[in-house]
């Protein structure tokens, strides 16, 4: 099997399925290139990161996609095929020994995980944001991921489970096994307000060396050190007292003004700071980068050694692997047909987060969360997978729904002028 680089698997599978689970049948470990899936609609390609990376992969997704519709269409116009009177192929009939059998039951298994995705994200606010940014200064360059990077962070510290979930998680009090878990669910969401995640952001390496592909960049957002969560709340407050206000309206927007100027240098400095950061990644030079190269012509059994002592510290972890991926592929061209994206994670156990996300040729941008956290194996465990795919949706649907309004109240903010306020309330200078 290790000798065969592309597996099929036709078992049609429903294609409403998130990618996590449609993948979750036969298909390759990390030497098979690539296996493709068929869910009778559409083709799913699940490739090895040994081989392809998120940039490559959709790639060849594409060429290969549009050679199967070329062939398809060359095909439909020969006459219609007749079958032979006795088929040339068959297929074949595996015939499994008991210590083949007890082989197969001791192979490794895939860590226990779940997935969710979502097409909510309003990608035209935050296109329009963008405009608004530049046409205030041109030191405001924050890209779109940028901006995903930035309320990922926000999101970490602020997230609040569906009331319903909790009165869920509570219920569980049966074995052993799902008191643990429930626990240990909301000690993760306790304790993930006090961490500020360290994100690994994959780095196109294409434009500065090809043949290394990808340049890994870990990047923890200073949520504390530039005080973003509590300066949007309080820019937002003096904004609405502002606009309430129907005395002393000077003052209220005198007090706007000051926090206005000081939210939007802090955004146009955290911009800055990423972009200097991937500066840094695109020439090879990140953390990451530079911890690979001095593995690379070491021993293996001294590779292996080294690359496990990150995992053992968590400073160094964060600073090296990072806790989560943020793999974002940009928009696919118009005529493109991919719809849906997963990345991959390295086999460090503190990666507990894998994001991706890809924008289609329609405009629309699909975000999918595979979720690694340690409560997915005990709730799995106790029979409860359906549980842990509800609360890892309902991650991601906070993180969408904050985000649509995070960036509309970015948007108020930005245009908010003591011009527009007056005019609206009629006052006279």
């Amino acid at each position: 099997m290790h000798s065969t680089p592309i597996l099929l698997n036709f078992d049609l599978r429903p294609r409403v399925l998130p990618l996590v689970e449609l993948r979750q049948t036969e298909r390759g470990m990390g030497s098979h290139a690539l296996t493709i899936f068929d869910t009778g609609e559409t083709f799913v390609f699940d490739q090895s990161h040994i081989f392809f990376d998120g940039a490559w992969g959709a790639a060849l997704a594409e060429i290969l996609t549009n050679e199967a519709l070329s062939w398809a269409v060359y095909l439909n116009s020969l006459p219609e095929a007749r079958p032979a009177a006795q088929s040339l192929y068959a297929a074949p009939a595996f015939q499994f020994a008991a210590q083949e059998q007890d082989l197969i039951q001791q192979a490794p298994h895939v860590t226990a995980e779940v997935g969710a995705e979502s097409d909510g994200v309003n990608l035209k606010a935050m296109l329009n944001l963008r405009k608004l940014f530049k046409q205030r200064s041109d030191l405001l360059q924050l890209t779109v991921n940028d901006i995903l990077v930035l309320y990922r962070a926000i999101h970490a510290v602020t997230y609040q489970p569906n009331p319903t979930l909790l009165v869920e998680l509570k219920k569980l009090t049966g074995d052993a096994v799902s008191k643990a878990a429930a626990q240990m669910i909301l000690d993760e969401i306790e304790n993930a307000r006090q961490t500020n995640p360290a994100i690994l952001i994959p780095i196109d390496a294409s434009q500065h060396n090809p043949r290394e592909r990808l340049y890994p960049m870990s990047f923890e957002v200073p949520l504390r050190d530039l005080d973003f969560v509590q300066l949007h709340i309080n820019t937002l407050q003096a904004l609405n007292a502002y606009e309430k206000t129907s005395v002393d309206r000077a003052l209220h927007f005198e007090a706007f003004d000051q926090l206005q100027r000081t939210y939007l240098a802090t955004l146009a400095g955290f911009g800055a700071v990423l972009g200097r950061a991937k500066e840094i990644a695109l020439l090879g030079e990140s953390a990451s980068v530079g911890s690979i190269k001095l593995l690379a012509h070491l021993p293996t059994p001294l590779q292996r050694l080294l690359d496990n002592v990150p995992g053992r510290f968590n400073v160094l972890n964060d600073i090296i692997k990072g806790r989560e991926v943020f793999s974002n592929v940009g928009a696919v061209a118009s005529a493109s047909t991919l719809t849906r994206f997963i990345t991959a994670k390295d086999d460090n156990d503190k990666k507990t987060l894998v994001w991706g996300v890809i924008t289609d040729a329609q405009g629309v941008m699909h975000i999918t969360l595979r979720d690694f956290r340690p409560h997915v194996v005990l709730l799995e465990a106790a029979g409860q997978k359906s549980l842990a795919q509800r609360l890892a949706q309902d991650y991601l649907a906070a993180y969408v729904s904050g985000l649509n309004q995070y960036v509309l109240d970015l948007r108020r903010i930005t245009v908010s002028s003591r011009e527009t306020r007056l005019s609206k309330h009629k006052e006279r200078p």
